[in-house]
């Protein structure tokens, strides 16, 4: 009786939704409400994989609770793979603002949008250094949108790409019942009663299947059904004196730090073609933008005056990726990027040839890791940066895999020129200001 009742009230709302779409996004949007803006209306929705994917910015702001964090991650996708869930089971209060995809832009305007937090205590930053190209994936910026449909619930429930991504929710829960409402037309005439019955059985026997709903919604017939990329910032003009300075020139007393990669095996085809085609799109072209660096070091500069713990993470890449990214000139500027990281705070480094990103099994791809080195990472950082003895410990007790140089017993390489100073642990190496 109450799963019959709870089917009734499924119906009658997306009914009602159905009908109001005709005339106006505004109450088919309150109540399908794809990103929670309002959480009245439960329509049985799995929301997050469609709503997230489609737009990350817009889900973590509405989701980032009003009291904030004391622990706030940003970065891209493999940073996104640090999952709250690995925080909090350790016993840390920690949001993920991290993003697929994430541009640097995206990273500067959320910790804008998130530096009036309260609560907010420990700073994670996740920056591999391809991000720092001013054209890496075209200069997007989906955060400014977020945060004007977040903070104005009217522009969001009129906002034509918010049915779109609630059509899509719809047709993911009830595929039946949307195929059904496809094939009304104007003329159609179907009595009311065979309509019901048509309906609330789709709706008691709906499956799961995700297909864009174009014949009610198409994305052409409004200028904001899709979101607005930013152009390109220009490069700064030391950007290229940079680069070329890093051609072939070495490290000095640090080459013992980058032994050359000599791994020579077959990978698997999605592997191949990432280290082949992405690799040559990552950095062929490639260009270090002195703008997109002003942001961090405004992100560090911030931290610092508001006594914020910042720590910076660089995520691993399988050993063929980094590999590959010398093979284009690229291995000093790497090396260089993380001391000017470390002049800024501890910067926590998976990205060197070491057991993990010689392992493929660690791996889904090129790019990211698997949820078991997740959680190894997220330990190791809570080790060091939690204020709490239970969380430390708790991460100290799940320790296997990858080991960070916390602790002095943990230390397999130290290096140091006075300045910057790097211990390496097992598949994980910390670089800081030598007397920090």
């Amino acid at each position: 009786m109450a799963q019959r009742k709870k089917s009734g009230r499924i119906y009658s709302a997306i009914l009602a939704s159905v009908f109001a779409i005709g005339m106006s996004p505004f109450v088919f949007n309150w109540v399908v409400d794809p990103y929670d803006m309002n959480g009245v209306v439960d329509l049985d929705l799995k929301k997050f994989k469609i709503s997230e994917q489609a737009h990350y910015p817009l889900w973590k702001m509405i989701h980032f609770p009003k009291e904030g964090a004391e622990t706030v991650i940003l970065g891209d996708s493999r940073a996104r793979a640090l999952r709250e869930k690995i925080w909090h089971s350790l016993g840390v209060d920690a949001f993920n603002f991290a993003y697929g995809g994430a541009t640097i832009d995206e990273i500067f305007d959320t910790f804008e949008h998130i530096k009036s937090n309260p609560a907010l205590k420990t700073l994670i930053v996740s920056l591999p250094l391809r991000s720092f190209d001013p054209n890496h994936r075209k200069g997007l910026n989906r955060v400014p949108e977020a945060i004007r449909l977040s903070q104005n619930p009217v522009a969001y429930y009129k906002s034509w790409f918010v049915s779109k991504i609630g059509w899509r929710n719809l047709d993911h829960r009830y595929p039946a019942y949307i195929d059904f409402l496809r094939s009304l037309q104007p003329g159609s005439l179907v009595s009311k009663a065979k309509a019901q019955t048509i309906v609330k059985s789709n709706v008691q026997n709906a499956g799961g299947r995700y297909d864009d709903l174009g014949v009610l919604l198409d994305q052409d017939a409004c200028r904001s059904c899709q979101l607005p990329s930013n152009v390109a910032s220009a490069p700064h003009p030391s950007a290229a004196r940079l680069v070329t300075l890093g051609l072939g020139r070495g490290y000095g007393g640090w080459s013992r730090l980058w032994a050359p990669i000599t791994l020579q095996r077959d990978l698997p085809g999605k592997f191949e073609r990432q280290v082949r085609k992405n690799g040559a799109n990552d950095w062929a072209k490639f260009k270090f933008s002195e703008t997109l660096w002003s942001k961090i070091e405004t992100i560090a500069h911030w931290c610092k005056n508001k006594n914020i713990q910042l720590v910076f993470v660089i995520p691993p890449t399988i050993a063929e990726m980094q590999k590959r990214m010398a093979g284009f000139g690229f291995a000093d500027l790497n090396h260089r990027f993380r001391l000017r990281l470390a002049e800024l705070a501890p910067v926590f480094d998976f990205d060197f040839n070491s057991s993990l990103t010689r392992d493929l099994s660690k791996f889904t791809d090129a790019y990211h890791f698997k949820s078991k080195s997740a959680h190894a990472i997220v330990g190791e950082i809570v080790q060091m940066v939690a204020s709490q003895k239970k969380p430390r410990a708790r991460a100290f007790k799940r320790r296997k895999e990858i080991i960070c140089p916390i602790h002095a017993k943990d230390v397999r390489k130290d290096f140091s020129d006075g300045i910057v100073r790097v211990q390496e642990g097992q598949s994980c190496r910390i670089w800081r200001w030598n007397n920090g």
